[in-house]
């Protein structure tokens, strides 16, 4: 196995439309892409299904080595943007980052997505609930804006002698993408609502403030889908609040400095989103 073959099993294996769309690109961002996306599926595997699937006493068990797996992931994400990185017996899955050191390595992405997720991990694994819509927007830029930020500086960036540029800082991908990012995990979050309120109530990521207007705990969401019209007015909040993202962040979007043909594969994966919004907000028990 070479550092890319793991990276495009890891990729494939999880059977993202990312990843599907990732086969449309040029050789160079394709390894782009599947580098920074595995490095970014493990250590979200890593939380959500190591950590939070499990019960309350493995996870007090697993608290303190999970965040210690989160900060080495954290360092070595930062060495190789750096092209420092270089794998040894303590590194966390050094095939990974040794293909990350090749692609980010050679950009001029920065070190604000992979900081930015390490924050949100570690919030999820000290089991900060998300009490109000601000706690839930803070959350949002580690959870879903630094993943999308690191997939629109793929689109739009240029490979020039042997390196990824982009011909602005590359935070205005962070600024442009942020409301559209938020919209679609909103969505992401109301459509799986059934299998993720019935997995872990941790896993649950909708403001407490939200629940609490429908007569709801992260606990008791799974009970509530023995009556399931109970539940529509947590998916209208969800929806109501990803309305107010939807037209300044299609406006804001198109401000990425996208060639026609990644401009259609952005188009084509927030389609998918916005036809998902209209459906829940047409009928919020679609997906129940």
């Amino acid at each position: 196995m070479t550092p890319f073959s793991v990276c495009h099993d890891i990729a494939k294996r999880n059977g993202s439309p990312l990843f599907l769309v990732s086969r449309l690109l040029g050789e160079k961002k394709r390894r782009l892409f599947l580098s920074a996306y595995a490095a970014m599926r493990v250590i979200d595997d890593l939380v959500d299904e190591n950590f939070l699937g499990s019960d309350a006493l493995r996870r007090e068990t697993l608290r303190a080595q999970t965040l210690e797996r989160i900060e080495r992931w954290r360092l070595q994400a930062l060495e190789a943007t750096a092209g420092t990185f270089r794998p040894n017996e303590q590194s966390f899955e050094p095939m990974i980052f040794s293909a990350l050191v090749e692609t980010i390595g050679a950009s001029d992405l920065g070190p604000w997505p992979w900081n930015a997720m390490a924050e949100a991990m570690s919030r999820d694994v000290r089991e900060v609930e998300i009490l109000t819509w601000a706690d839930f927007f803070a959350y949002c830029e580690g959870a879903t804006v630094s993943p999308a930020t690191i997939f629109a500086y793929i689109l739009a960036c240029e490979v020039r002698e042997g390196r990824y540029v982009l011909e602005r800082p590359p935070d205005a991908c962070r600024d442009q993408v942020r409301s559209m990012a938020i919209f679609c995990y909103l969505v992401h979050i109301a459509r799986d609502l059934a299998k993720d309120a019935c997995k872990q109530a941790q896993l649950i990521t909708i403001p407490r403030d939200l629940l609490a207007g429908a007569g709801f705990r992260r606990e008791t969401l799974c009970a509530g889908l023995n009556h399931k019209p109970s539940l529509a007015p947590v998916i209208r909040g969800l929806m109501e609040q990803a309305r107010t993202l939807l037209a300044p962040g299609l406006e804001s979007i198109h401000r990425l400095p996208l060639r026609p043909f990644e401009r259609m594969i952005l188009n084509r994966l927030l389609k998918k989103y916005i036809d998902l919004h209209a459906e829940l907000e047409a009928d919020p028990l679609r997906y129940l």
